[in-house]
């Protein structure tokens, strides 16, 4: 597939990455998506972040976004980790995800980011998703087949749907997901669509999975929004978690078999 980059961005942060680039790739007839690509210095794995919300992040030319949390302002905590990432907006045909995210043509803009980070190298590449960023990791690994994920990571997925703007990693056939999971999730998450309490029985329906893993995480700051910040965001401990979830991977990788644990 013919790449296109729209911008190089001159900005160096220490050991966080090597470079950071705002590219932009064709994905379907007439449709492209844009994406944020944090290389790590001496990677260990690939990852495409999959924004929560509607999914419409707002990536400027300069790299920044409208919308910054744990997982779209995370280039330089995975990097830092060993994990490079491209951190998606939505595609070019829509305003955002709602009513897309379970959808064929959303798995298939996520396979053209996948394919350009097996290009980059022949790391594993996983798929991590946040709040209804979840279904997006969690679809891309039921449709993908060979193209998807090696693996997917689900935190503060959304579990229940009160509310329209609310999408369920369950509206994804989970029962056919064969590669290795892992769930993290706050212990108290206040989120109403996102209860900690029913994470393992969504992890119980993955019946085919080679491993499904949970972290819990506790601590924190609760404040703010608790569907936008606080615990569901990981507010305060942003560091902390995204350390635990590189760590997970890594010893998946280097084990490259189920009970990698957390």
């Amino acid at each position: 597939m013919k790449q296109g980059l729209i911008f190089a961005l001159a900005l160096v942060c220490g050991s966080a990455f090597a470079q950071l680039e705002v590219k932009e790739l064709p994905t379907r007839p007439d449709v492209k998506i844009r994406f944020v690509y944090a290389k790590a210095e001496n990677p260990v794995a690939n990852a495409v972040l999959f924004q929560g919300g509607p999914g419409n992040i707002g990536i400027f030319p300069n790299g920044s976004m409208r919308v910054e949390n744990f997982l779209s302002g995370g280039a330089a905590r995975f990097t830092q980790n060993g994990i490079s990432v491209a951190i998606v907006d939505v595609p070019s045909d829509r305003r955002h995800l709602n009513d897309f995210r379970h959808t064929p043509e959303h798995a298939q803009d996520a396979a053209a980011v996948i394919a350009f980070l097996r290009q980059q190298n022949r790391l594993p590449v996983w798929a991590i998703g946040t709040s209804n960023g979840s279904l997006s990791a969690a679809t891309a690994a039921v449709l993908l087949g060979e193209r998807g994920p090696d693996g997917i990571v689900l935190t503060a997925s959304t579990t229940g749907k009160p509310v329209a703007a609310a999408h369920p990693v369950t509206d994804a056939a989970l029962d056919r997901i064969t590669l290795p999971a892992l769930f993290v999730h706050h212990k108290d998450d206040a989120c109403h669509v996102t209860p900690y309490s029913a994470i393992p029985g969504v992890m119980a329906s993955m019946k085919q999975a080679k491993v499904a893993d949970l972290i819990t995480v506790e601590g924190g700051e609760n404040r703010g929004n608790p569907c936008h910040s606080g615990y569901h965001q990981f507010l305060g401990i942003e560091a902390t978690v995204t350390q635990q979830i590189a760590d997970w991977i890594k010893r998946y990788q280097s084990k490259g078999k189920a009970g990698a644990g957390s």
